[in-house]
């Protein structure tokens, strides 16, 4: 067990965590207890030389990117390894992979679940935390169902919330996936507002175009190669997911209008205006993540955030 420590210790002193984060991780009977879990099963936490700050976490690796000194590692904390450790020991569903899923919704959603996951387990090591400066907040942007217009959201005061309301955690986690899916990915690239959920969609839908005749149909008829705008819009509308069939689903004219009304465009068109055209042609179409978990929210599996 000493040898194990020392082990733990040393990685995350050579990922860039500080005496401070090193005592908190140490010193906190629930953290340390989910690391040490995480070593015994073949665990590692590695640091990775980047031009950026970053931590990413999976079954058996926690990576910290850090950029060359003097820039601190400012992902290298107490509620990063928390939020790393919910990726790397919950919900294994997160791991398949794009082919392995049959849909875009069912790809989405595990993935989405993942990250609700790795909030509720850095919420509540947070919570629990012993030393060192206090993390009892993570704001996020969250995109609206409705349009592309966003909101501030604090994960941990809407968790505290729901556990003060008596919530279960399956509900909890659902309402933290449909967050997540209208939550934004960071060093996305310039021009690129795809929040995670509509990442999750174009990829399975990417993966699958061999299989995906209208979709084929679509870019097509653009003209152009599709770029990040034209992505976000038709998976913010669920053009080519099953949850197109839940409304009034979208017929091949109206698509074709929204082919021919984008193919001018560049990615520098303005997020209200392309929200706006596509009202304008897609006009029995429900645009949001929350159309995806109607039916799981009817059937008892959670509260959908609206």
């Amino acid at each position: 067990m000493f040898l194990l420590a020392r082990r733990i210790l040393r990685e995350l002193r050579d990922a860039g965590f500080d005496d401070a984060e090193q005592r908190a991780v140490r010193d906190t009977p629930a953290m340390w207890a989910q690391l040490t879990r995480f070593y015994r099963a073949g665990g590692r936490v590695e640091r990775v030389a980047a031009d950026f700050s970053g931590a990413t976490g999976q079954p058996g690796l926690i990576r910290f990117f850090c950029p060359p000194s003097p820039q601190p590692c400012t992902h290298a904390t107490y509620g990063a390894l928390a939020h790393e450790l919910g990726h790397a020991l919950q919900c294994p569903e997160q791991w398949g992979s794009v082919a392995s899923f049959a849909d875009a919704e069912g790809y989405a959603r595990a993935r989405e679940r993942g990250e609700a996951h790795a909030w509720l387990n850095q919420y509540r090591l947070c919570r629990d935390k012993r030393g060192g400066a206090p993390e009892a907040s993570e704001v996020q942007l969250i995109e609206n169902d409705h349009d592309f217009g966003t909101q501030p959201v604090d994960l941990f005061a809407r968790i505290a919330q729901r556990e003060a309301e008596g919530w279960p955690d399956a509900h909890i986690l659902d309402e933290l996936a449909v967050l997540n899916a209208n939550m934004f990915p960071c060093g996305m690239g310039e021009g690129n507002h795809k929040t995670y959920g509509q990442c999750n969609r174009w990829d399975w839908l990417h993966a699958h175009l061999p299989s995906q005749p209208a979709l084929r149909d679509f870019l097509a008829r653009l003209g152009r190669p599709h770029n990040a705008n034209d992505q976000k819009l038709v998976t913010k509308f669920n053009l080519f997911t099953d949850q197109a069939a839940a409304g009034k689903g979208v017929d091949d004219t109206a698509l074709l209008r929204l082919a021919d009304a984008l193919s001018p465009l560049d990615r520098a068109c303005a997020l209200p205006a392309l929200f706006a055209l596509a009202c304008d042609t897609l006009t029995h179409v429900q645009p949001g993540v929350a159309l995806a978990h109607a039916a799981e929210s009817a059937s008892g599996a959670g509260p959908t955030v609206t």
